[in-house]
C-alpha cells in the first residue's frame, strides 16, 4: 500500500513524497527531521497506532495536515481522529485519485470545510486542561459541557437527566457516564491539571473536583465574556 501510494503521489506534478514510515515512533522521528506539508496516517501501526501519533503532534506547533487512512469505519474511531486534529478520514479501500483530491484540498485551505463549531472548542479546553482524547470520559465530558450551555439547569440534575441524556445517546448506562467523566477528571488532576488558569482560586487544590463542579467550570470557561 505504502509503495503504491508513493508512486502514484510521483507522477503528481504538484507533489513530492519527502519521507516514509512505518511505525508510529518512526513517524514522529521523521517529522523532526523533514519539512512536510501533509501526513498519511493509519490508524494500525506498530509501537504506536495513529491516534496516538495524533495526540503527540498536539504538543507540538506548526504541524502537518493530517489525513488519516483506515480499514474501520466506526464513527467512535474517526471522531477521536478529528477531535486530535485530524483534517480527514479516509476509509479503505480508496481510490487514489480520491487521496490526491483530499491532499490537495487540506493544502489549498479550501474553503468548504467547517469553521470551529461549540462541540470542537470544548473538545479544545478539555484537551488544554489534560484530559485524554482517547478516553470515554472525554467524550461524556464534551457531551455533558454542551448540554449544560444550552440548559445550565442541567447542573443541578446532574444524576436525574444528565447522566441519562449522555448514556441514553452512547448507547450505555448512567453509572458508566458517571464513573468514565470521574476517573478522567482524577487523572488529570494527577497530572498537572490543577496548575490550569481555569482553577486559578480554588480552595481545594488537593482532591480533584467532582463530576459537576469540572463541568460548571469549564462550562463558565466557555460562556462569551
Amino acid at each position: 500500500m505504502v509503495e503504491l501510494i508513493r508512486q502514484h503521489l510521483a507522477t503528481q506534478e504538484d507533489m513530492e513524497v519527502v519521507c516514509v514510515a512505518y511505525d508510529g515512533e518512526k513517524c514522529l522521528e521523521k517529522l523532526k527531521e523533514v519539512e512536510t506539508d501533509v501526513l498519511l496516517l493509519d490508524i494500525i501501526m506498530p509501537h504506536l497506532d495513529g491516534l496516538g501519533v495524533l495526540e503527540e503532534l498536539m504538543k507540538q506547533k506548526n504541524n502537518p495536515a493530517v489525513i488519516m487512512l483506515s480499514a474501520f469505519g466506526k464513527d467512535e474511531v474517526s471522531q477521536q481522529a478529528v477531535t486530535l486534529g485530524a483534517a480527514y478520514f479516509l476509509l479503505k479501500p480508496f481510490s487514489m485519485n480520491q487521496l490526491v483530491n483530499k491532499i490537495r484540498l487540506v493544502t489549498n485551505n479550501n474553503p468548504t470545510i467547517q469553521p470551529e463549531t461549540m462541540d470542537s472548542k470544548i473538545a479544545t479546553v478539555l484537551r488544554e486542561v489534560g484530559i485524554a482524547p482517547h478516553i470515554k470520559g472525554f467524550t461524556y465530558l464534551k457531551d455533558a459541557v454542551g448540554l449544560v450551555l444550552e440548559r445550565e439547569e442541567l447542573l443541578g440534575l446532574i444524576t436525574k437527566e444528565l447522566y441519562p441524556t449522555i448514556a441514553r445517546t452512547h448507547k450505555t448506562t448512567s453509572s458508566r457516564v458517571e464513573r468514565a467523566m470521574r476517573h478522567a477528571i482524577k487523572s488529570a488532576w494527577k497530572e498537572g491539571m490543577s496548575d490550569h488558569t481555569l482553577f486559578t482560586g480554588r480552595i481545594e487544590q488537593e482532591k480533584s473536583p467532582k463530576n459537576s463542579e469540572f463541568i460548571s467550570y469549564v462550562s463558565n470557561y466557555m460562556k462569551p465574556s
